[in-house]
C-alpha cells in the first residue's frame, strides 16, 4: 500500500515564507509560470554560481506545497496554497503599513484602492481570457504599477499598461478587444445595445461624446491643479461631460413666429442643454408648442413652464413621457394659496414635477434665469464638508482653503464662459459657484458651541461671504447658487469615504445618508418650528445671488399647506430668487 506524504503543519508554512528569497520566489511566480532558469534569475541568482542555494529554497517551497510543477510545459508555479498564502501576506503588509495603498481614479470620476482582482475580471469578462491567464497578467500589472511609485493611477494609464503586457506576452488578439474608442470598446458595445433596445440614437452619441469631452477635459484642457482637485472630490465640475459644447440650463422666450420653427430650434437646443429649457409664452404658444414637441425630449431633461390652470387641463392629452419631463413653476404671488392642495393632487396624477417660485426671474433648479442671465453654462461645486475635515475643524484655516479653491476655479469658469460665446455667439450667459454640505461642515465646525446650531448658522454666514468676497464682482457672469447637483453631493460622500472613513462621516450625515446636503438650508419639518426656521434662512438666503431653493416637509391639512406657504413669503425681503419644494 503507497504512503500518503504528511500534510506541512502550520509551523512548517510559516518557517518557508520567513525568507525574503523564497518570498521573492512565490512573488514572481504569481506573475506567470517560470522555468528553472527563468525563475533563478527572477530573484537575482545565477543558476551555476548559486545553484545549491537556490535547490535549497526551490526544495523548501516545494515540500510545503506552496509551489509545483506544471508538467506539461515543464515550468514552475504557484499553487492553490501558495496563492491564498500570497493573498493574505499582501494583506497583512498593508494593514501594518509596509506595503503603500494605491489609489485609483476611475473613469467614472471616483476613487478607490487598488485591487488587482479587477483586472483580472475586466480581462475575463472583456477581453474573454482565461481566469488563470488574467490572474497571471493582472499580478505582473500590479508589480509594475508598485514600481512606479504613482500617488494616483488613472483607469486609462492601468489599461496602456495592461495592454502592453498583453503584447509582451504574445496575446495581441486578446489586446485587441480592449481597444478603446473614446470609450472602452466593451462599453461601446454595451451602450450600442442599451441605444437599440430603447430606440433612442441620442442615447448613444450623448454618451458616447460625453465619456471622449470627459477625457478631453481632465487629460489636456484643465490645468493640472482644477483637474486635481475635481478628480480628489475638492471640487466637482458639472456637467462635465458637455462642458465645452453644452449649457446647464437656457431661458427661451417664444416670440409671435411659427410655433413649429420653434419646437424644430428648441429640440436641436435640447441636444446640448443638459438639464433645464425654461420656455416663457402665453398659455396657447405653450400648448401648441408641446402638442408638436410630444414625447421627443431627451432623457434627464425638463422643460420648465409657469403653472396656469389653462395649461394644467392641456396636459393630460399629452404623452405620459412628456408629462413627467415637465417641471411648473408655481407662483405665490399669482396663485390663490386656498387653490394649493388641489393643484397639488392633480399634479401628482399626472406625475409632473413643480415647486413654488417666488419670482419668475429663478429656474425650475432655483437659479437665476432672468433677461440679464437667460443662460447657465456650468456650475463648480465646493466641497465644504470634506473641506471643513481636512482643516481639522479650525474655521481660519477652512476659510482660507475654501477662498484657495473659488479663486483657483474663476479662471475655469471664465474660459468656458468666454468658450460659450466663441460657439454660440454673445448672450447673457454665467456660471454658479455652488456648495455641497455646508450645514454638516458648519455643525462640525461648531462642535464644542453650547448652541450647536445656531453657531452653525454664524459660521456656514462665514463660510458663504468668504466664498462671495473671492469672487469678482461686477459682470454678473460668476454668482453663488443655493443648490448643487446631486451627483456631486453623492461623488464626495464616495471619495471622502476612502480619505476619512465611512464611521466618521456617517456621525456627521443624517442617518445612512450616502449622499452630502445639496441645500445649504435646513429642512423645515415641523409647523411649530416655523418661525425658528424663517430667522436661519433670513441669515443666509440673502448671500445667493444666483437664486436658493428651500425644502419644506408636506403638511396634509389644507389649511396648514396655506399658512405654511403664506408665512414663507417672508423670504421675499431678503432673495426673491428662490424656490420652494415640498417634500
Amino acid at each position: 500500500m503507497r504512503s500518503r506524504r504528511a500534510e506541512p503543519d502550520l509551523a512548517s508554512i510559516l518557517d518557508s515564507i520567513a525568507s525574503p528569497t523564497r518570498l521573492k520566489m512565490l512573488k514572481s511566480l504569481a506573475q506567470r509560470k517560470l522555468g528553472y532558469s527563468e525563475l533563478a534569475k527572477a530573484i537575482g541568482m545565477n543558476r551555476d554560481k548559486d545553484a545549491g542555494k537556490f535547490s535549497y529554497h526551490l526544495k523548501k517551497l516545494l515540500s510545503n506545497g506552496l509551489i509545483e510543477v506544471d508538467s506539461s510545459i515543464g515550468k514552475y508555479t504557484l499553487s492553490r496554497r501558495g496563492t491564498l498564502i500570497l493573498k493574505y501576506l499582501e494583506k497583512v503588509e498593508e494593514e501594518l503599513g509596509q506595503r503603500s495603498l494605491m489609489i485609483v481614479r476611475r473613469s467614472d470620476q471616483l476613487i478607490e484602492p487598488f485591487d488587482k482582482n479587477k483586472i483580472a475580471d475586466a480581462l475575463v469578462k472583456e477581453a474573454k481570457l482565461s481566469p488563470r491567464l488574467a490572474r497571471e497578467v493582472a499580478s505582473i500589472t500590479e508589480k509594475k504599477l508598485f514600481d512606479l511609485k504613482i500617488d494616483y493611477l488613472t483607469a486609462p494609464l492601468i489599461r496602456e499598461l495592461v495592454n502592453s503586457i498583453l503584447l509582451d506576452m504574445g496575446l495581441e488578439k486578446y489586446r485587441h478587444r480592449l481597444t478603446r474608442l473614446g470609450m472602452p470598446l466593451y462599453d461601446v458595445i454595451k451602450l450600442l445595445k442599451k441605444s437599440f433596445q430603447l430606440k433612442d440614437w441620442k442615447i448613444f452619441f450623448e454618451e458616447s461624446s460625453g465619456a471622449v469631452t470627459r477625457e478631453y477635459l481632465l487629460l489636456s484642457y484643465l490645468p493640472r491643479e482644477v483637474a486635481e482637485l475635481h478628480l480628489s472630490g475638492k471640487i466637482d465640475i458639472y456637467p462635465i461631460s458637455g462642458w465645452i459644447f453644452g449649457l446647464f440650463s437656457k431661458r427661451f422666450n417664444l416670440d409671435a413666429g411659427d410655433i413649429s420653427k420653434a419646437a424644430s430650434k428648441i429640440l436641436e437646443e435640447l441636444l446640448l442643454i443638459k438639464h433645464e429649457l425654461r420656455i416663457l409664452g402665453s398659455e396657447a404658444q405653450i400648448a401648441k408648442l408641446l402638442e408638436i414637441i410630444g414625447d421627443r425630449i431627451p432623457e434627464k431633461r425638463v422643460i420648465s413652464l409657469n403653472f396656469s390652470e389653462k395649461l394644467l387641463n392641456r396636459i393630460g392629452a399629452l404623452p405620459e413621457g412628456l408629462q413627467r419631463k415637465l417641471g411648473f413653476l408655481i407662483s405665490l404671488r399669482k396663485t390663490d394659496l386656498a387653490d394649493t392642495p388641489r393643484i397639488i393632487r392633480d399634479l401628482n396624477k399626472l406625475q409632473t414635477a413643480y415647486v413654488y417660485s417666488l419670482s419668475e426671474d429663478v429656474g425650475f433648479s432655483g437659479f437665476v434665469l432672468d433677461q440679464s442671465h437667460t443662460e447657465i453654462h456650468s456650475i463648480i461645486t465646493l466641497n465644504l464638508l470634506g473641506t471643513a475635515l481636512e482643516s481639522r475643524g479650525e474655521v481660519d484655516v477652512m476659510l482660507s482653503k475654501v477662498s484657495d479653491y473659488v479663486r483657483t476655479v474663476i479662471p475655469i469658469l471664465n474660459r468656458g464662459l468666454n468658450l460659450s460665446m466663441k460657439l454660440r455667439g454673445a448672450g447673457s450667459t454665467y456660471s454658479l459657484i455652488s456648495v455641497s454640505g455646508l450645514l454638516e461642515a458648519s455643525k462640525y465646525l461648531a462642535r464644542n458651541k453650547s448652541q450647536v446650531m445656531e453657531e452653525a448658522i454664524e459660521i456656514a454666514a462665514e463660510i458663504l461671504s468668504e466664498i462671495n468676497n473671492s469672487i469678482p464682482r461686477g459682470s454678473g457672469r460668476i454668482l453663488l447658487g443655493g443648490r448643487c447637483p446631486k451627483s456631486a453631493a453623492r461623488r464626495f460622500k464616495q471619495i471622502d469615504v476612502y480619505r476619512y472613513g465611512e464611521k466618521q462621516l456617517n456621525n456627521l450625515l443624517s442617518g445612512d445618508a450616502d449622499i452630502y446636503s445639496t441645500i445649504p438650508f435646513p429642512k423645515l419639518n415641523r409647523l411649530r418650528d416655523l418661525d425658528h426656521w424663517i430667522d436661519l434662512v433670513r441669515k443666509l438666503a440673502g448671500l445667493f445671488d444666483g437664486g436658493c431653493t428651500l425644502t419644506v416637509k408636506t403638511q396634509r391639512s389644507a389649511k396648514i399647506l396655506r399658512e405654511l406657504l403664506f408665512r414663507i413669503n417672508e423670504i421675499r425681503k431678503v432673495n426673491q430668487r428662490s424656490i420652494i419644494i415640498l417634500e
